[in-house]
């Protein structure tokens, strides 16, 4: 398996995504995993900003030339892309939807330039950002129909399209994943991302979703959290629980076991560490309660080696 150092880590350093690549490269990660600017989805401007950063890379930021400045560095760096993350919808109607359709097509053919094998849908929610919201019947079809849409151009460019279970969304659940792969059909390569922690916000049993995913699973997601009662880590993603982020092997899920079950699965892509995930909306001020970003690059990275080579051994 290759490890994949997550962008995030840097959404505060004022380096940014090239600083994702010299932590990576220092820390002894395979890759790295890109996000995918906010600002110019829908919705309002807190909304836009939530999780921005400096590491985040977007088309419509980055010029024909600077493209070629950042394949040149990812080859210096030894290191690859695997993945940058699409913020836009497709499932949306009217204008904001023709837009939206149109970033996600621009998002891939940015992954193109830069030689990135996946683009990853992210925000295909319920919320309609003007009337009435969808019921998930109504947005789980029209994200179907979206990603169909987009998939063409996907196909057209060689780069496939991840579905990841993101919590309250179209494909919460390990389920929906497989329900949308197979609904999207043959249209492009679509891959299936699959995060045990988002299932564990969920509710879910996350062992559970890795059997039922069995051989279907091209990345899995890394990190860990501690569940409490009460508000006092801000994120209550369902019910009235908060969650605390933790280091990989300090949280409540027990990676040892995971990854064991998902070897007995016969998966062996790319892990993807993430030190933070902005979205998860808890204030700025609780990240700074966090580790250094560079100390967890090393720390984490030497965790998942020495785990490996022991599931290895057997």
């Amino acid at each position: 398996m290759q490890l994949a150092l997550y962008g995030s880590i840097a959404w505060k350093h004022p380096f940014g995504f090239v600083q994702v690549l010299d932590w990576a490269r220092e820390y002894g990660w395979d890759m790295v995993d890109a996000r995918g600017m906010t600002v110019d989805i829908p919705g309002d401007v807190d909304r836009r900003l939530l999780a921005f950063g400096y590491d985040m890379l977007g088309p419509r930021q980055i010029r024909p030339s600077a493209r070629e400045d950042l394949k040149r560095r990812v080859a210096e760096s030894g290191l690859s892309v695997l993945c940058i993350y699409c913020p836009a919808p497709v499932n949306l109607d009217g204008t904001v939807g023709c837009d939206c359709r149109e970033l996600f097509r621009e998002f891939l053919e940015f992954a193109a330039d830069i030689g990135i094998p996946w683009v990853r849908s992210i925000n295909n929610t319920t919320t309609c950002y003007a009337g009435e919201e969808m019921s998930h019947a109504e947005a789980f079809e029209r994200t179907v129909e979206g990603l169909k849409a987009v998939g063409e151009q996907a196909a057209e460019l060689g780069v496939g399209i991840l579905l990841e279970n993101n919590e309250n969304t179209t494909t919460s659940s390990a389920d929906d994943l497989l329900r949308m792969q197979s609904a999207i059909g043959d249209v492009c390569r679509i891959g299936i991302a699959y995060d045990p922690v988002n299932a564990y916000f969920q509710g879910h049993d996350p062992a559970a979703g890795l059997e039922t995913l069995a051989g279907q699973i091209d990345v899995l997601h890394l990190k860990n959290v501690r569940r409490h009662e009460g508000e006092e880590f801000g994120y209550l993603p369902r019910g009235t629980c908060s969650y605390e982020w933790t280091t990989l092997a300090e949280g409540d899920l027990d990676w040892r076991a995971l990854l064991q079950q998902a070897v007995a699965y016969s998966f062996d892509g790319p892990l993807t560490f993430e030190y933070v995930n902005p979205f998860k909306g808890m204030p700025r001020s609780y990240w700074e309660l966090l580790r250094e970003p560079a100390e967890a690059a090393r720390e984490e990275s030497a965790y998942l080696r020495a785990l490996l080579s022991e599931l290895a051994r057997g």
